[in-house]
């Protein structure tokens, strides 16, 4: 009783001083709003790699040790015939001279500068392929057309093997002191005479695509798309709220809290950090969502309690009196969820939590002291909804103390089915499918380029000769017999290696006669080849990109077919066998690059959300221990807060089966989330028992009554704000939109028809 006179006293303070709060809200929101001008956008995919794991060490390390493989291809395509036209390899060679141009631009390949070996006896000549094409006679066009068919670390790579396809890579590598800009500058600039020759040839297919490019496009539209999808999410937010309260001041009161709370949290997120990525447009949704969730329990017990003997203020009073502790406590569960994410090794997932964790503290805040001070100030009708809101709680509480026993049953058999499945989950991550078709062509264009040539796949390895050089003819051939073993599986497209180019050398220095297309066997001959080829290149074609300064390491590249990531495991299961079998140990790396990082970065990150899960229902179950000082119930909690993850995944399985990185989220996510549910539902219970006297049955409906419609109102906004992200242009949003209502609906039945019944249960044998 003493706990409970405390609270009241703590609210009729608020209410008294009603003013002052409202001052002290807006005093915080005043010192938050200029951290808006701090935040930029971060489209470095790089920020995506997890850390301290031995693959992103790996890719990492050769990306230092040689050129950077940040890319942008450009690829020209015909609908009839070949590229060997005249008008075709003219563009080609101006495309190619514009690309150089490029800024930040490092290194520009394509058919026009690929370097084309021949000899004259001992001396080697290095010419471009393709030179002043409009000077050729068809003959000529004919001869080189033949001759690319023969090239083999051209064809199959630049040119597709029909000749139907080709293409201009551009490898930049900008001094990442604002990479967003940097990369705009390039882009815009390359855009500009694609746009331009697009014009001119509308006969041909010009498609742009690279890790560049998606990285160019990310903060566009995420900067297009946030003010479109934060007034829809909050407009159905706001929708939902008033069909189901039917009150205008708890849609505009809302309304209010949800926007200062989101410009509050936006502008704390600039003071901490300032840099956002992606998943970042989910923040504010998220935080609007929360914060709709605090004033719909406010507004509900508000309306109940107002009557004709009892105005705005009282009314007030007594919702704050019963939603302080529990608003207080669901805020800080839900920050704990939230920040269990600092355990994740991703910096942007990190990010999201602190963000929302910070919004949720703030929502509360501003419910609390800004909207119950305001509301108190006007004579509010009662929502005409408030006795059909009873009636429906109370026929559901009636429906669940009836059928406690069976439900005691049959609510946990069938989550146990549910979670059965469990098992058929796979993860599966692809960094080019990550964009909308309805906001951008690139994955489609992606799949045109990876059905006509490939090369959207490339895994780099890394083989290292510790004893000598690499032109060692041993090493070489040990290089060969990896490259020859690689080419022969059906995932491989093309290698580009340097034991191709070896052998391309000795065999044109010996009259390209086939016989001699293998590694020179002595090792004077060896280097002088290497030697006198690396001196022959032209500027900026140079074996920067392939060979290491020392001359102790070389990178070899596989473009793969496109696969999802669970093919791609296995292939690389295969490739690690190989190695262990077949190669001496400690020569070659393993597969790296963009793909084969998020191939295995989702089971990476979800085996941390374990973990992040495990700490973060711990950290709950106590914080609700202490707060109701109960450790029986404290326990029976982590059943309601747990079991609809579980259920959630086991849907999950049935109804898509592909965990990507950010379903995954959704472990730490819903769990701060569906804790809400629990804990009101739980504080009405007890302030029934302890306060009221009441018996475990009758406990059972006051908590109905009290904060049942509240708690089908929340879970209802909860998921009308999430499913506005299925509008976003991130693909990986869409799951965890998903995945989440999922978990959403699961909690709520759970804690409506399960959570009572453990409640009457346990009480009846503690009695």
């Amino acid at each position: 009783m003493k706990k409970y006179l405390k609270v009241r006293h703590l609210a009729e303070t608020i209410i008294r001083f009603r003013f002052l709060s409202i001052i002290f809200s807006l005093l915080i929101l005043a010192g938050l709003v200029p951290g808006l001008s701090k935040i930029h956008f971060n489209p470095d995919i790089n920020s995506f790699f997890p850390e301290n794991d031995d693959l992103t060490t790996s890719h990492l390390r050769i990306e230092d040790t040689y050129s950077s493989m940040d890319n942008v291809v450009i690829a020209i395509g015909v609908k009839e015939g070949t590229v060997f036209t005249h008008k075709v390899l003219s563009l080609i060679e101006g495309l190619t001279e514009k690309a150089w141009k490029t800024p930040h631009s490092l290194r520009v390949d394509s058919l026009s500068n690929y370097s084309y070996v021949t000899a004259d006896k001992d001396d080697l000549y290095i010419e471009p392929f393709i030179e002043e094409s409009i000077s050729y006679d068809l003959e000529t066009i004919k001869e080189k057309e033949a001759v690319i068919e023969k090239e083999e670390l051209a064809y199959g790579a630049i040119i597709s093997k029909d000749k139907k396809t080709t293409l201009i890579n551009i490898v930049f590598d900008p001094p990442r002191k604002d990479i967003e800009s940097e990369y705009q500058e390039s882009i815009n600039y390359l855009l500009g005479f694609v746009e331009e020759a697009e014009k001119n040839h509308p006969e041909l297919d010009f498609i742009v695509s690279g890790i560049v490019y998606m990285e160019y496009l990310s903060p566009k539209l995420l900067k297009a798309q946030m003010p479109q999808l934060m007034l829809s999410a909050i407009l159905v937010i706001l929708l939902t709220l008033f069909l189901l309260l039917r009150s205008l001041v708890a849609v505009i009161g809302s309304f209010l809290v949800i926007s200062i709370s989101v410009v509050s949290a936006m502008g704390s997120i600039g003071f901490i950090t300032g840099e956002i990525a992606q998943p970042y447009i989910m923040v504010p949704i998220l935080i609007a969502t929360l914060a709709v969730a605090d004033c719909v329990h406010l507004f509900t017990l508000y309306f109940q309690n107002l009557s004709s003997s009892r105005k705005s203020k009282e009314a007030m009073i007594e919702s704050l009196t019963l939603n302080l502790q529990p608003l207080f406590l669901t805020s800080l569960t839900t920050a704990i969820g939230f920040l269990s994410l600092n355990l994740a090794p991703l910096e942007p997932l990190r990010g999201i939590g602190n963000g929302v964790a910070v919004g949720v503290f703030l929502a509360f805040i501003f419910t609390i002291l800004l909207l119950a001070p305001l509301v108190s100030y006007f004579n509010v009708k009662k929502s005409k909804n408030v006795d059909f809101q009873k009636q429906i709680a109370r026929k559901l509480g009636q429906f669940s103390i009836r059928n406690h026993k069976k439900l005691l049953v049959i609510i946990p058999v069938i989550s146990c089915f549910l979670i059965a499945f469990i098992p058929l989950n796979k993860t599966n991550d692809n960094p080019l499918k990550f964009y909308s078709e309805r906001y951008t062509s690139m994955a489609a264009d992606s799949e045109w380029l990876s059905e006509r040539l490939g090369g959207t796949f490339p895994v780099s390895y890394e083989l290292t000769n510790r004893t000598s050089l690499v032109s060692d003819p041993k090493f070489l051939f040990e290089v060969d017999k990896f490259s020859e073993w690689l080419a022969s599986n059906e995932e491989v497209l093309h290698i580009n290696s340097l034991s191709k180019i070896m052998k391309n050398l000795n065999k044109t220095l010996h009259g390209k006669e086939e016989q001699w297309n293998v590694i020179p066997e002595e090792s004077d001959l060896s280097a002088q080849y290497l030697f006198f080829y690396e001196m022959s290149l032209p500027f900026g074609l140079d074996l920067n990109n392939s060979i290491s300064q020392d001359k102790k390491s070389i990178k070899l590249v596989a473009s793969l077919k496109e696969m999802g990531s669970l093919e791609y495991r296995k292939f690389d299961q295969k490739v690690n066998e190989y190695v262990l079998e077949n190669m001496p140990q400690g020569m070659v790396s393993m597969g790296t690059g963009i793909r084969p990082i998020f191939a295995f970065m989702t089971n990476h990150l979800i085996s941390q959300f374990y973990y992040a899960l495990a700490i973060g229902i711990v950290l709950i179950t106590a914080t609700i221990i202490l707060f109701f000082r109960s450790l029986r119930y404290g326990m029976l909690t982590v059943v309601t807060n747990l079991l609809p993850i579980g259920v959630g995944f086991g849907i999950w399985a049935l109804v898509s089966g592909e965990v990507s990185m950010l379903v995954g989220l959704g472990m730490g996510t819903t769990l701060g989330i569906i804790v809400d549910f629990t804990v009101h539902f739980l504080s009405k219970y007890l302030h029934a028992k302890r306060e009221k006297n009441l018996q475990a049955e009758e406990a059972v409906m006051y908590a109905f009554e009290t904060v049942g419609f509240a708690l089908i109102v929340t879970a209802l906004s909860l998921c009308a704000g999430f499913l506005v992200l299925l509008l976003a242009f991130f693909i990986p949003l869409h799951g965890f939109v998903l995945f989440s209502s999922i978990a959403f609906i699961s909690a709520l039945i759970i804690d409506l028809l399960l959570f009572p019944a453990l409640l009457i249960t346990w009480d009846k044998r503690h009695t």
